[in-house]
């Protein structure tokens, strides 16, 4: 047996394409660790600050009668600015920086050849913390101007001396108005029922305070909804419903005519002062439950192994209201945006449903924005209308945000009843990837996942 193959396994040296011969080598690594030691406290501890740096130590010579000029060559490459490529006998090809000072020697006994000996250290990345913009919270402050500026436009809001009639007619009408959206969310969460009904009872002294209280009872409606559930199905169902609040009729903004006796004319505006409030608190908190949702981070595994094709079923209807239905109370118009009717799981947590389809993200995005403009086509305050333009650019931003880290997802029906981490192999060749099928879809038990239809990412 030769015990001198291992040399024909080494690569040829060179550095920044310049070659030598390397006689000797050595290499530095290991981590980075700091020990504390505390007074009056035996036991040190020892704190791991990551790997250090691999360095290395080369002696290199060149030979022949052109000894000089190879050396020549090599130092003018190791006296270069920056990173180079360095070919390194054993561990291959390598981006290096060049440590310290290197040597040339030569010698009588070793005569056409030129010793250099030199160090070196991975060059690693220049990496600085990447700024971007927190456009959930630009989200949260455009929401809060909003609000003020709601404010700001119920200085015109005046109950005085009006007559009993009129402020008897406007109760009416609002208790009524607030029935209509009880009734919708009554499919969702009953607690906003009962906040309703508690509102209704208290209503009158509430008129009469005026702006801000009219305005915090309306928002502590739409809050008593967000405490039924925080998962994500959840909330984007909750988006739906507060995006259809502005579409019920009775919430509509009625026309002021010329011909209106002084006391309509009083009632019609004080009432569609409140009506603003009702849509505008809901597109706000629309808003804010869409600044709230999960944001999807890259998942580096999900690139290890290389995808699989397959064919698709046809994408599963969403059981909610579309455009044209009604509710049974008939208070919806034709141009509605959906409204769920379907039941809230309560079962399934954050982390379980902690993801949001491409799709259904850009459903969200058209139906929030149908209902910016709808409510910009009512504004007559100035001052509301700026703030209402300004929340629509940062909820777009927001979600555009999203939307570029989201991947894709698609309708798929498994032929057989199969574990998840079975079906994961087969669509994206990473069993690793069981959880985008069991979990992402609510699967009771991952080892058996059913025959129905499945979102799950594109592969």
């Amino acid at each position: 047996m030769n015990f001198m193959n291992w040399l024909n396994d080494l690569l040829p040296a060179s550095f920044r394409g310049v070659p030598f011969q390397v006689s000797d080598t050595s290499a530095e690594f290991g981590r980075r660790n700091e020990t504390h030691e505390y007074p009056f406290r035996d036991v040190p501890y020892t704190e791991d600050l990551g790997r250090s740096a691999r360095k290395n130590k080369i002696d290199a010579f060149v030979i022949g009668d052109d000894h000089k000029e190879q050396a020549e060559k090599l130092v003018e490459a190791i006296e270069k600015e920056g990173a180079g490529t360095l070919m390194h006998p054993i561990f291959g090809e390598l981006n290096v920086n060049i440590t310290g000072t290197a040597t040339v020697s030569n010698s009588v006994e070793n005569g056409r050849m030129s010793v250099i000996s030199f160090s070196f250290v991975e060059a690693g990345e220049l990496i600085f913390p990447d700024s971007s913009i927190a456009t959930d919270d630009v989200v949260d402050e455009n929401a809060d101007n909003v609000d003020q500026a709601l404010l700001d436009a119920f200085e015109d809001f005046d109950l005085i001396d009006a007559p009993d009639f009129v402020l008897s007619n406007i109760l009416d009408e609002t208790v009524s108005i607030l029935n209509d959206i009880a009734d919708a969310y009554n499919a969702i969460t009953p607690y906003v029922n009962d906040v309703i009904k508690i509102l209704n009872g208290d209503l009158s002294p509430i008129l009469g305070a005026g702006g801000s209280s009219i305005i915090n009872s309306i928002k502590n409606v739409w809050q008593s909804a967000t405490t039924f559930s925080n998962s994500v199905n959840d909330l984007v169902a909750k988006v739906k419903v507060f995006n259809g609040v502005l579409f019920i009729k009775s919430v509509l903004p009625s026309a002021i005519w010329s011909t209106d006796s002084k006391s309509t004319q009083k009632r019609k505006k004080n009432q569609n002062l409140i009506n603003t409030a009702i849509r505008v608190t809901a597109l706000t908190e629309a808003s804010r439950i869409i600044a709230s949702l999960p944001k999807q981070v890259e998942d580096k595994r999900k690139q290890a192994f290389a995808p699989v094709a397959l064919e698709s079923t046809k994408g599963k209807k969403e059981n909610y209201f579309s455009r044209g239905d009604t509710l049974p109370n008939g208070n919806i118009n034709n141009s509605q945006a959906n409204i769920t009717s379907s039941t809230i799981s309560t079962s399934s947590t954050v982390e379980k449903s902690n993801t949001i389809s491409f799709d259904d993200l850009l459903d969200i995005k058209d139906a929030i924005n149908e209902s910016f403009d709808k409510e910009l086509s009512r504004t007559e305050h100035d001052g509301l209308y700026i703030a209402l333009v300004k929340l629509k650019a940062a909820v777009n931003q927001d979600i555009n945000a999203r939307l570029i880290k989201i991947e894709k997802t698609i309708v798929y029906m498994p032929n057989d009843v199969l574990p998840d981490l079975v079906l994961a192999h087969y669509l994206y060749n990473n069993a690793t990837r069981y959880d985008d099928i069991s979990i992402r879809n609510n699967v009771l038990h991952p080892g058996f996942v059913p025959v129905k239809e499945l979102r799950v990412p594109k592969p």
